[in-house]
């Protein structure tokens, strides 16, 4: 990357990265309800308890676990980065500002 320039457009940078914190809150909102709402409802086993039931249970129970919890991790991912994103937008706001008051002060010297 030497050499080459950075063009950030800080406000739209931020407004992408609070879009992205906002789904992501939206995801960890929707993992503590509705997937939280299909676990517990899969614990009756509505499907039954019969052998179809059963062996319908045996291939969902895992798939539904590693879903649910994929899901909240996913969710809770997004809403960092975007929150990642926008703390990097801050971070290179500044650094420039601190490069450009070192510059003016070496003109100065």
């Amino acid at each position: 990357m030497a050499g080459e320039e950075l063009y950030l457009d800080p406000q739209r940078a931020t407004a992408g990265g609070r879009d992205l914190s906002l789904a992501g809150s939206q995801l960890v909102s929707l993992d503590n309800s509705t997937v939280a709402e299909i676990a517990v409802a899969s614990q009756g086993q509505p499907w039954g308890r019969d052998d179809i039931g059963a062996a319908f249970q045996k291939n969902y129970g895992p798939l539904l676990q590693q879903f649910t919890e994929a899901f909240g991790q996913i969710a809770g991912y997004v809403e960092a980065l975007g929150d990642a994103a926008m703390k990097s937008v801050e971070d290179n706001l500044a650094a420039d500002d601190r490069a450009g008051e070192t510059v003016i002060k070496s003109y100065k010297a």
